[in-house]
Parts: structure tokens; sequence; C-alpha cells
């Protein structure tokens, strides 16, 4: 029967149902409920329902909270403040406490802290039968007064010093799902106004709680704990609320003043007294020892925990063996390594300690030695490394894999470190363990390669008994075989052609062709290629030897040109050739290449060629070898070493034949790097004149167009829309698209010279990426950033880019075009033009934009920050404002945000012309709230802004958080963050921590993205 406290009114919805008010008219149902193996609600759920029905709660609580004293400080009938039936609620909730044994751990987790508040006062309420002051505690007889009221005291001054100790920490309050009903409000949630208010009560009231536990515990009082059935339930005949005190439960003195104790060495932990914490986690040490293993009513003292504090405090615990070596090992790690080598000695024996920690304590070792932290011998890394590495041999786990290295490096002083460590455990192993420090010798012998090292361990007796004489003797022959490079090699491997079969011995003559069709694939000489198809040709003059490969393919005008040579050599010679250039340039063997198409025009002027085929065939071979030099020159830009302008006069020739008329014409795959080469190397003037019959004239022209408007207007003129014209449609609602001869629109074209007007997304992504000037590339580049802010419509989130101003603002129907399209082509496009222009500054910002639309900060931030290392090199200068403005800022602060590098966020507010504030104290005060992925105090250095560093202090001593607050005092108290200093100290103090601050953000993002 699941219990269903519904508030008065609330129509009852069957009959299962257990209604509030029926806890008051049964007394066992509660206590039946609760024994339940997992009774829902829970027992703490329960105290909350119970709590809030009742209306005076928060009247109570923020009474208390204020620390004002009762205005009903006597005795007297309950009246219209503390009805029967609230009351009633309150000792239901009191009896639920009970039957938890006022565990405050648990309090603390489930309950919210107003009704923390609320129990407890009510307790106190119906102990002392009177609302009495918390500040009037002190003065009460705690000798004389009851268990129980000594009890109700000490749990709340306990409660005081822990409510505001906990509210310090991070710690998360455990809550059951809450399913919301309309018209209700949660009753665990608590405003945050409210809890800080609530907090700054008790904090007010610490003092007072110390010294009341104070006296408490150097008294004789010995408290009654209330139990469930202490809390006597009201009937309709009751005039007034009297408690059964006489069935409170007792507890020793050692339980109640050991609980006494730790509770208020906590607190002074916390507070950073750690002299009078020590003397309280010692004493209540010594009373838990008294208690020993037995269950206790009141106490929750844990051995775990005063361990750990005593630890902390330095101390040395009752509850804690001095013979533990793990204990023993912490203790040498705070005192510098003082004995570790012994310590570890003896635990290879033992085995204590887990080879995790001694592990990290290598690690630390190493790390201090580098860093110079403090002075250790030189030889105590090598000993722990020894002994880490023994103690896995004999577990039979792996070894560290460089210790051979280091075994090599140390010489003979790391083997007789080795032979002390073995000696040392070996008398005391047993049978298992013999065995595997036996297999961990023979490997380091095996594959150590030490000069000496077999001589030294076969000179200890105690590591020989290990050994058998056939194990040394095959031990010594292997390291005796290894020294002289003995090894013997089969003389198969050593052969380069033991894969070819000798065919002189078979005289199969399909083997022998087969053979050299081979040859004839793998052949890249000219001369060889030319012998080999000699030998092919004679052998079978009815085959056509180019069909040997089916990737030997040509574009159809050389095809066709190919297949009028002569049948036989020259044709099979020269279809080879070419094929093989084309692979060749794939392979970015430009000179190879050329030199081919030179041997197929030699070979063509020296057969008997008629001289109308000869004159198309040298016409088409210069044209190819123009197009290996373009793709030569696009590929190795800007390092190329080819004369540019007797590339640019090539171009504008072969440009000219399609001009002429004439009968031989270029193919459209040259024609076109010849537009795209004229365009890298501004021959924009020439390009405008061409006749646009072709897509990829028509482009390249618009684009000439406009950069010969930019470099004339500077930018400051509308340019010809005749390149936005051509690229929207492109990304626009299913383009149409005609597909050439071959089916496909690739690189290497097979057809001739369409003339098509019909652009499509993959010419044009075939066009940006043979882009290489710098004005071509930022021409499209704001051609493309303005169309995608122009699609996208979100001011917040625009590009910023030179010459946006000269495009379009408005685009019609701009929900039917594609803006991711857009986005990847722009993104694609700046990689490019950054692999090329690296240090341009204007693309290094829009690629950060790019990124930040796009959701990836990190790669946003990066960008950023490249940008920020070139005007300053390497933020050796002052950051230009003009470079770097609010604009590029204000996003690296939002990127940090989402990142959650709330520091970081908080410390590129002071970048800003105006400090923004707001969005800085935000940003700090989020730190501890969810969370942070940064260095956090580790940048406070990097401020030198005193109202941040203001903040930092107040926001640091309201949380308790006194290391970092002193942190921020130290920064606030440097000489050159005075007010009063003139601008140019100020100034050269905020462009010191402006480089700081920059150069750890590169190297978190920059240089390990």
């Amino acid at each position: 029967m699941d219990v269903d406290l519904l508030r008065p009114g609330v129509a009852r919805p069957s009959h299962n149902t257990v209604l509030w008010f029926e806890f008051l008219l049964d007394p066992s149902l509660l206590e039946n409920h609760l024994q339940k193996e997992t009774p829902d609600p829970s027992p703490t759920d329960l105290i909350v329902k119970f709590l809030s029905i009742a209306p005076d709660t928060k009247e109570a609580e923020s009474k208390q909270s204020e620390n004002e004293p009762s205005e009903n400080s006597k005795n007297e009938a309950l009246g219209s403040k503390r009805r029967y039936k609230y009351l009633a609620l309150k000792i239901l909730a009191l009896k639920v406490a009970a039957f938890l044994k006022w565990d405050l751990t648990l309090l603390e987790r489930r309950l919210p802290l107003p009704m923390q508040l609320t129990l407890l006062q009510d307790l106190l309420y119906l102990t002392l039968e009177k609302d009495a002051d918390v500040e009037m505690h002190l003065e009460l007889d705690l000798g004389s007064s009851p268990g129980h009221v000594v009890f109700a005291i000490s749990l709340y001054h306990r409660w005081v010093l822990r409510a505001v100790m906990y509210s310090r920490l991070a710690m998360k309050q455990t809550r059951q799902p809450y399913i919301p009903v309309p018209g209700l409000q949660d009753p665990t949630y608590v405003p945050p106004n409210v809890s800080e208010d609530l907090v700054q009560g008790l904090e007010s009231q610490v003092a007072n709680s110390i010294a009341v536990l104070s006296h408490i515990v150097s008294g004789t009082a010995v408290p009654t704990v209330p139990v469930f059935d202490t809390f006597v339930m009201l009937t309709e005949d009751s005039t007034d609320a009297q408690q059964n005190w006489d069935k409170c439960a007792e507890v020793s003195s050692a339980e109640f003043l050991c609980q006494l104790h730790f509770d208020m060495g906590s607190f002074h932990f916390f507070r950073e007294e750690y002299g009078v914490a020590g003397e309280l986690f010692h004493k209540a040490a010594e009373l838990r020892q008294q208690l020993g293993s037995e269950a206790t009513l009141y106490c929750t003292v844990s051995t775990e925990d005063l361990k750990g504090y005593s630890e902390a405090c330095d101390i040395t615990s009752p509850t804690v063996s001095t013979r533990n070596l793990t204990y023993q090992l912490h203790r040498a790690v705070r005192d510098q390594y003082t004995g570790i080598v012994s310590i570890l000695q003896t635990d290879n024996l033992h085995k204590e300690i887990p080879q995790v920690y001694r592990d990290t304590l290598e690690l630390d070792i190493q790390g201090a030695m580098s860093s110079r932290k403090f002075t250790v011998a030189r030889d105590l890394l090598l000993q722990v490394q020894t002994l880490n590495v023994v103690r896995r041999a004999l577990t039979g786990t792996l070894t560290c894999g460089d210790y051979i290295y280091k075994l090599r490096q140390g010489g003979s002083k790391a083997v007789d470190l080795l032979i002390t460590a073995l000696k040392h455990i070996l008398p005391h192993s047993n049978l298992a363990e013999k065995n595997n420090i036996k297999l961990f010798v023979m490997q380091l012998v095996e594959c150590g390669d030490i000069e000496g090292l077999l001589e030294r361990l076969l000179s200890c007796e105690f590591l020989t008994d290990l050994l058998s004489p056939r194990e040394i003797e095959e031990i010594s022959s292997k390291t005796t075989a290894v020294g002289q490079d003995l090894v013997n090699i089969p003389e198969l491997l050593l052969k380069t052609e033991w894969d070819m079969p000798d065919f002189a011995v078979c005289k199969n003559a399909r083997l022998e062709i087969g053979s050299l069709e081979q040859q004839l694939l793998l052949s890249y000489d000219s001369s060889e290629i030319r012998g080999i198809v000699e030998k092919l040709v004679s052998a079978n003059p009815m085959k056509p030897q180019w069909r040997i490969s089916n990737k030997w393919e040509l574009p159809i005008p050389l095809q066709s040109m190919a297949m009028t040579l002569p049948r036989g050599f020259v044709q099979d010679f020269a279809y080879i050739l070419l094929a093989k250039s084309r692979e060749l340039t794939t392979m970015k063997d430009f000179k190879l290449a050329t030199e081919f198409l030179t041997a197929v025009e030699n070979e063509a002027r020296n057969s008997s060629v008629n001289s109308g085929t000869l004159y198309k065939l040298v016409r088409l071979l210069s044209w190819e070898t123009l197009l290996i030099q373009i793709i030569e020159f696009l590929t190795e830009w800007p390092n190329h070493k080819l004369n540019t302008g007797t590339l640019a006069a090539d171009c504008k020739q072969c440009l000219l034949a399609l001009q002429s008329g004439d009968s031989v014409i270029p193919r459209l795959e040259v024609m076109e790097h010849c537009a795209i080469c004229l365009l890298n190397l501004g021959e924009w003037e020439y390009l405008t004149g061409l006749e646009k019959r072709w897509n990829y004239f028509e482009i390249a022209a618009a684009v000439a167009y406009a950069c010969l408007d930019i470099a004339k207007y500077k930018g400051n003129k509308k340019v010809s829309r005749d390149a936005w014209d051509i690229v929207l449609p492109i990304f626009g609602p299913s383009p149409q698209q005609k597909r050439t001869a071959s089916g496909t629109t690739t690189l290497i074209h097979r057809d001739s010279p369409n003339n098509s007007s019909t652009h499509t997304r993959a010419t044009l992504t075939l066009f940006l990426a043979r882009l290489r000037d710098s004005t071509a590339l930022a021409v499209v580049i704001s051609l493309l950033a303005r169309l995608h802010n122009v699609l996208r419509d979100e001011p917040s989130l625009e590009l910023s880019v030179d010459y946006a101003g000269l495009w379009p603002a408005v685009v019609s129907n701009a929900n039917s075009y594609n803006v991711r399209s857009v986005g990847e082509a722009l993104s694609q496009l700046l990689l490019q033009a950054l692999q090329f222009h690296p240090t341009n500054v204007s693309w290094l910002k829009v690629m950060g934009d790019l990124n930040f639309v796009l959701g990836h900060h990190a790669m946003s931030l990066r960008y950023y920050l490249e940008a920020a290392i070139v005007v300053s090199d390497f933020f050796s200068q002052p950051i230009p404002r003009a470079a770097i403005d609010d604009h590029v800022y204000k996003r690296m602060i939002k990127c940090c945000i989402h990142l959650q590098c709330h520091t970081q966020a908080a410390v590129l507010c002071q970048f800003l012309e105006e400090v923004d504030y707001t969005t800085a104290f935000k940003s700090l005060g989020d730190i501890k709230s969810s969370t942070c992925s940064d260095a956090m105090d580790s940048y406070y250095s990097c401020i030198w802004d005193t109202t941040i560093l203001e903040y930092l202090v107040h926001l640091h001593t309201k949380r308790g958080e006194h290391h970092r607050k002193q942190q921020a005092i130290k920064v606030i108290g440097l000489l050159e963050l005075n007010a009063n200093n003139n601008e140019e100290i100020q100034r050269e103090a905020a462009n010191i921590r402006k480089s700081r601050f920059l150069r750890a953000m590169a190297r978190q993002y920059v240089c390990w993205i």
C-alpha cells in the first residue's frame, strides 16, 4: 500500500490511499510503514511531506535564520501559532527522525536546508518546552539538565557547524525524482537567496555553537537519545504536548564525546586550524578505540575517516598501525622520500603496497628531479625503478619495457642495484616466485645486449642455483652468437628477385609473353619500354599492346590521334607512352612525364607519318606539355621553378587557337587549366576579353572582372554581379546537371568542348580547388561568406569578411537554397587558402567565425589565436585593435563559456574596449555551480582588472575557499596593479598579463589540436 499524503481539500483518489491525518488517528500506521524493507515513500520523503503541510514552517525558518529571539518564551498552551493539527505533524516528522537515529549525514543529504532547521527547532521546542533563543544555550546549566535536553542542544549546534561547513563545499544534494503537479510547488525547492540568507544567519551562530559544544565536552553531562516511542501523538483530548522522555535510549560517555570531538575537529580542519583539529581528532581516535567494533546508537564516526584526518594533521592515530607499509610510504613521500628504498625492499617481501602506488612514486620522483624542486640522491630514481621491476617480476606481471634501456644506461651501478634487490628477496621466495625471477633474468640476458651482464649474474651463487647447466650453456651460446653477428640468414631472403621464376628452362612462350607484359606495366624507362614493345609486337603482331592494362585510358582527342598512327609498333609505343605520361603526372613526376611526350614526338617524326597527322600530333603534344607545366605550377605553388611570363604566353597562345578557328583545337581540360592559370597569374584583363562560350571561361572571367574592380576601386564600389549570378544557382534547388560524354564530370575530360551554360557544384569545387592568387581567393571567399550570411539570416552568427559589402544583401526565396553546402564549400576553400597563405589574418578570422557558427568552439578559438599570433609575433608585441577587435574577443568569450572554461572567459572579458563585468562575474560564479574545464585559479596571475580581483576575493570569502582567496589577495597586492600608477605602467602591466594568458591559451588550443 503506497502512502500518498495529500494536502487538505484534495479529493480521495482510492480506498487504498492513506491520507495525512490517518497517521494521526492510528499511531501504529507510521511504524508499520517505516519497518518495511523498502518503504515508499522513504523516511526522508515523509519528513518533507509532513513539514511542508505545516503553514508556519517558513515563518519559523525566517525567524531563526535572522537569529531573533522568540516572542513566546513561556510554556503556554498551544494557540493560533502552533495549532494541534500542525504540531501533530511536526511530532510525526520527529518520530521519523528518531527512527533514523538522528543521522545528520542522511538528513543533510535528503532534506533541504530550511527543513533541516525546522526539524531541529521543533526538537528544541519540545525538549525545552519553550521557545528559547539559541544564544541563551550557553547560560543553561547543562550539567544538571535532563539527558534529552543535552542531546537536543548538542545535536542542534553540531548541525550548525556541519551546515556552515558543507554549504561552502561543492556537495550536490541528492534528491528523489519529483513529478510536478499543476498548481503545486516542489516542497524541496529552495530559492538561492533564501539559502544564502540562512547560511549567513548560521555563520553568525558559529562562535556560540563552538562555545556550547566545548562547554558540553568539558562537562560531565551525558545525553539520552529520543527514540521512536519517546514522542507521544496528540489525541482529541490533548491540552498540551507531553512527551515520554523516560523512554529515551542511553548512550555511553565515550560514544557521545567521540562524536562531538570528531564534528568539532572537522570544522576546525575546514577552517584550516590544523593544530586544534589535530588535538580533537586525537581525542576522538582514543574514544573510538574504546568503543571497539561494536555497533553504536549515536556515534557515526568511522575508523577510516579518523585515519585520514589524523594523517592530514600529521598526528599518529591510535587506530592506525605504524607498521602498515602503505602508511609508511605516504609518510616517506611527505618527508621528501626519506627511507623510501628500505620501505620498497620490505614491500617486495610482503607485497602490501598496491603496484599503482609504486608506479606513481616512480613518476613523482622523476618529475621532482626534472623540475629541481628538491635535491635527492642521484641514484634514487634508478633504485626505485629497479625495486619496482623486481616486484613486477615476482608477481609474474609484465615488466617495464624501457627498463632494459635504463639498465644499459646505468652501467655497472645499475647491475649492482639489480643484484642487491634480487639477493634481498630470493631467500624468502617460494617456488613460483623463483621461477618468475629466472624467466626475468633470462629475458634480461637474451634481450638486453648488455656487456658483461651474464658474467656478473653468473658470478652470484644465489642466481646460478636458479638456472640449470643446460640453461646456462644455452644462454651463453646465444649471447656469444649475437655478439659475433653469427645469425644465419637464409639465402632465399638475400635475393632481390626470388619471386620471379627462371623461364629459360621451361621455354613456355605464353609465360615469356606474360613476363614481358608484367615488366611493361612496371617500367617507366622509355628505352626499356621500347625494347619490350618491340618484343611483344614481334611475338603477336595482331594484338594491340596498349590493351594490356585497362588503366591506360586517354582523352578522346588524344586517343583518336593515336589511332591514326601506323598500326603496329608506332601506335602501341605512342599510346603506352601517352598513358604512362598521364600516370606520372598523377604521381607528380612532371619531368619524366614531359620526357615521355617528347619521346612520342620524336618517334612520330622518325616514322612514316604523313605531314597532316604529324602536325596535329605535334600540336596536341605541345598542349599536353603545357597542361603538365600548369599542373606543376599549381601543385608546387608558390615554390615552383617555372618562368611565369613564358607560361602566361603559352596559355594565351593555346586559347588563341580556340579563338582563331583552327581545325586543331585544345582539349577542354587544357583550356580550363589555361584559364585558371591566367587567373592565378593576374592576367585578368585578358580573361575578361575571352568569348564566354564555355562554363569554365564564364566563371573564370567573372572572378577576373571582380578582381579588376577591386584592384581599381579598392573595394569601395559595387562590382559586377556576374560571379554572384553564376554561383548562386549552384546552391539552389536541384540545379540541372549535364553529364559529359563519359557520364561523369571529372578532372580528366574525355569529351570535346561543349557549350553548355549550366554550372554544377562539382565544376565549382574543381574551380575553387585550383585557385592560388590571393586576390582571386579573397573575391570568392567574400562571395561565399556573404551568401552564407544572407541565407542563414542570423545577425549574431554572421561571418566578418573583407569586401562583403560588394555583393547583394538579399536573396529571393532564400529558404530554397542549401546553406550547409555553402558552408562546406567555404570551409574547404578557406583550408586551401590558408595552406598557401598561412599568415592571412582576415582568412584566419573568417575560419574562426565559420567554426563558431558551426558550433566547433575549440577549433574557432584555435583560428582566432592563430590570427592573434600572426599580428603580434607570438604575443611579443601588443595586439593591434584594428586586427583583433571586440567582435573577435566576444566570440572567444562565448567559445570558452560553451567549453565550460569559465575562468578563461572571465579573463578575456578584460580584453574588451569596455570590460564586461557582467559576463566576467557570471563566469566566475559558474565555476562552482557547473563543471569547469580550465586551470581555474592558475589564471589569476593573468588578471589585471582590480574590480574582478576584488570580486574574486569576495567570492572565495563567501564560499570559504581560503587558499584561492589568498591567491587573489596576493595578485591584487602587486605594485604594478596599484590604481595610482600612471597609464604607462598600467598599460605595460596589462600587456604582460595579456601575453602570458594568450600564450597559455595557444598551448592549449593551437599546439594540442
